[in-house]
C-alpha cells in the first residue's frame, strides 16, 4: 500500500519560513541603522576601503582640531599685541603734541597713564589659553613675566627736598636716583636702561636665557606653521623699558642740571628760564627717546600681528581643504556600508507579502490530512 506523507514538504516550508523571517530581520536592522552591516567582518572584500578611509578621517580631524586651537590662540595673541600696541600709541601720541606744540607735558598725567598701561602689559604679556602662556614659547606653562619689582628696584627714583634742593634728596635710589643726583650722565642714564637684561624686566629664566622653543601648529603630515611671539621679544621688550621708566621718571624741574641762579635754594627762586634750559635739554633727551622707543615698538609690534594674520590665513585654507577631503572618505564609507533606506523599505514590504503567502501555504498543507479529506 502506498502512503502520502507531508513530512518533507513541511519541513522544506518551514526552512525557507526561516530564511525569510532571517532576511526581514536583517533589513529592520537596516532600516533602524541605516547601515547595510552591523559588523566591519561583513564587509568582505570592501573591509581595507573603509578602514583606510577611517583612519584617514581621523588624521584629518586631528589636523583641523589643530588649526582650530592654534587660530584660537593666534587670535587671542593678535588681539593682545594689537590692544597693547594701540594703548601705548596713545601715549606718544599725547608726548608728541604736547613736545611739538613747545608746552611741557602734564607730565603728573602722563605719568599715572604710563604706570596703568604698564601693568596691562604685563598682564596681556601674561596672557593664557587655558593653561598655556601664550607668549612663552614652548615653555608653555611658565608665566613670561613672573617679577615686575625687579625692574622697579633697578630703576628706583628721585625726590628732592623742595624745601631746599641744596639739602639731599628725600629718595635717591637706582639709577634714576644716581640720574637725578647727577652721578651719572643723561647719555649714560639712557645706555643703562637701554641695555637692560631680561632677568632685570622680570622675565622668566626660559626667556631669558633663550632655552624656550618655537610654538607651531602641525597641519598635516609634513607641514608645520610657526606662530611663536615671545614675551621679551624687542618690541615687546622695549615697550615694558620706556613704560617703565617713564613711569618713574622726575619731572622736569627734578631732572639733573645746574640752576640759573646758584644762590636759589628752592626752584620757585631760580631765574628764568625755569626749569633751567640745562635740565629741560636733560629731561627731553629723555623723554624724546622713550617716545621714539615706544614708537618703534609699537611698529614692531604691528608686524607681529601681520604674521600671526598671515599664518592664520594659510591654516584656514588647509582647513578647508581638509574638510574636502574628509567629505570624500565619508562619501566612500558611505557607498560601501549605508543602506538605501528607499529601497530596504521596498523590500521590506515586498518580503511581508511573501512571508504571509509563505504562511497561508503553510497552513493549508498542514490541514492536508485524511481526517479532513473524510
Amino acid at each position: 500500500m502506498t502512503s502520502v506523507s507531508t513530512l518533507g514538504q513541511s519541513v522544506d516550508q518551514i526552512s525557507r519560513l526561516l530564511r525569510q523571517q532571517s532576511s526581514f530581520e536583517n533589513l529592520s536592522t537596516q532600516l533602524a541603522t541605516g547601515k547595510k552591516i552591523q559588523q566591519f567582518s561583513e564587509l568582505g572584500t570592501d573591509l581595507l576601503r573603509t578602514k583606510r578611509a577611517r583612519a584617514d578621517i581621523n588624521s584629518l580631524q586631528q589636523y583641523s582640531d589643530n588649526i582650530t586651537n592654534s587660530n584660537r590662540r593666534i587670535k587671542l595673541m593678535s588681539d593682545s599685541i594689537e590692544l597693547l600696541s594701540s594703548q601705548v600709541g596713545e601715549i606718544v601720541g599725547g608726548l608728541r603734541a604736547t613736545v611739538q606744540g613747545g608746552d611741557a607735558p602734564d607730565f603728573e598725567t602722563m605719568q599715572k597713564l604710563a604706570s596703568d598701561v604698564y601693568d596691562f602689559a604685563l598682564d596681556l604679556i601674561n596672557t593664557m589659553d587655558g593653561d598655556r602662556f601664550l607668549f612663552a614659547g614652548s615653555d608653555s606653562r611658565i608665566k613670561p613675566i613672573e617679577d615686575k619689582g625687579i625692574f622697579d628696584s633697578f630703576l628706583g627714583g628721585f625726590v628732592p627736598d623742595e624745601a631746599d634742593i641744596t639739602n639731599s634728596p628725600l629718595q635717591s635710589s637706582g639709577f634714576i636716583g644716581d640720574w637725578g643726583s647727577g652721578f651719572i650722565s643723561t647719555e649714560e642714564f639712557i645706555q643703562t636702561y637701554s641695555n637692560v637684561n631680561d632677568h632685570v624686566l622680570g622675565y622668566s629664566d626660559a626667556l631669558a636665557s633663550g632655552t624656550t622653543g618655537k610654538v607651531s601648529v602641525r597641519v598635516d603630515d609634513n607641514s608645520d606653521f610657526d606662530y611663536t611671539v615671545l614675551g621679551n621679544d624687542q618690541a615687546m621688550k622695549d615697550m615694558v623699558i620706556a613704560l617703565g621708566v617713564l613711569k618713574n621718571m622726575p619731572p622736569p624741574e627734578f631732572a639733573p642740571g645746574a640752576l640759573n641762579d646758584p644762590s636759589a635754594t628752592v626752584i620757585s627762586q631760580d631765574t628764568p628760564p625755569f626749569p633751567s634750559s640745562e635740565k629741560q635739554e636733560n629731561f627731553y633727551a629723555v623723554l624724546n627717546d622713550l617716545t621714539q622707543r615706544m614708537a618703534a615698538a609699537s611698529d614692531g609690534a604691528e608686524q607681529h600681528v601681520l604674521k600671526l594674520s598671515l599664518v592664520q590665513a594659510q591654516t584656514d585654507a588647509i582647513k578647508e581643504y581638509h574638510g574636502f577631503q574628509i567629505n570624500s572618505f565619508e562619501s566612500l564609507i558611505s557607498e560601501v556600508e549605508d543602506a538605501d533606506i528607499t529601497e530596504v523599505s521596498v523590500q521590506i514590504q515586498r518580503l511581508q507579502t511573501t512571508i504571509q503567502a509563505s504562511y497561508s501555504v503553510t497552513a493549508l498543507a498542514a490541514d492536508l490530512s485524511l481526517v479532513n479529506f473524510l
